[in-house]
């Protein structure tokens, strides 16, 4: 397991350790929320990331203590001075003495009470301790209860924690695909999530999920945005999605079986909710 992955582990359970008495009101989602519910899906491509993601729910979140106060006890401090919502500390590794890891406090904007382009302005908390997203409405819908444990030699820690099932994981790495497309944070290693949860989770879950947030109004839109982009990119066998997940695979994978996978699944969930 890459070192990197067992760090970012570790300083995720920092944070929610910190941010203990909001633990109601946070749900894990990201990369490390995929490779909970599935694992590998039988790809050949270690899970992977260096950063954790938490969602805020406004609607159960306390304002005691305030979240930069809890954060700031903890070790943890803002990136930069005018960033939003990303938490980072420092800890040794084979990589460097002071190896940045982060933590990234998010908002679904559909209900997010600040009226600014980025903060969320939580009530209670600073305007700049948690930012808006658009695409995670979802893990405020489908959501399951998991175990999180450390995954450090020696780390005995494992909380009981809310998870962002894969319905809502699913509409947050397409929605995030699209919005980071023509920028510098574009990521093919989302795609390659896209492919790990269509292969890691049976098909009539995934559907009934996604029924599930089609019919609440905090994820209806987004929803229904994803399934568009879902058949635009990874509808066919040459689609965009498609072509990014092989990339980020390299040659660890059979790129035709990974292509032929990823049409055919999505094929099948996109009728399964016609």
């Amino acid at each position: 397991m890459h070192e990197l992955y067992v760090l970012a582990r570790q300083v995720l359970l920092d944070a929610i350790e910190a941010l203990g008495a909001h633990r109601d009101a946070i749900v894990l989602v990201g990369a490390q929320a995929v490779y909970l519910h599935v694992g590998d899906a039988d790809l050949a491509v270690a899970p992977y990331t260096t950063d954790g993601d938490l969602v805020l729910d406004p609607a159960v979140l306390g304002q005691i203590p305030p979240l930069e106060r809890a954060l700031l006890d903890a070790g943890f401090l803002p990136k930069k001075a005018d960033s939003v919502g990303v938490w980072i500390t420092h800890r040794e590794s084979s990589l460097s003495p002071k190896t940045e890891v982060a933590v990234d406090l998010l908002v679904p904007e559909s209900v997010s009470p600040g009226k600014g382009r980025r903060a969320a302005r939580l009530a209670g908390h600073d305007p700049r301790a948690a930012r808006k997203v658009v695409g995670l409405e979802g893990a405020l819908v489908d959501v399951d209860r998991m175990q999180l444990g450390a995954l450090a030699e020696g780390d005995e820690r494992v909380f009981d924690v809310q998870v962002a099932g894969p319905a809502a994981l699913l509409v947050a790495k397409l929605l995030k695909i699209r919005d980071r497309r023509e920028t510098t944070r574009h990521s093919d290693k989302d795609a390659l999530d896209v492919a790990r949860l269509l292969r890691g989770v049976e098909t009539a879950d995934l559907a009934e999920r996604m029924r599930h947030l089609r019919a609440d109004a905090r994820s209806a839109t987004v929803t229904r945005e994803a399934l568009d982009l879902l058949e635009a990119l990874f509808g066919r066998r040459a689609a965009e999605g498609i072509e990014m997940a092989i990339r980020s695979a390299g040659g660890m994978v059979d790129a035709d079986e990974l292509a032929v996978s990823c049409e055919l699944l999505a094929r099948d969930l996109l009728d399964a909710l016609r």
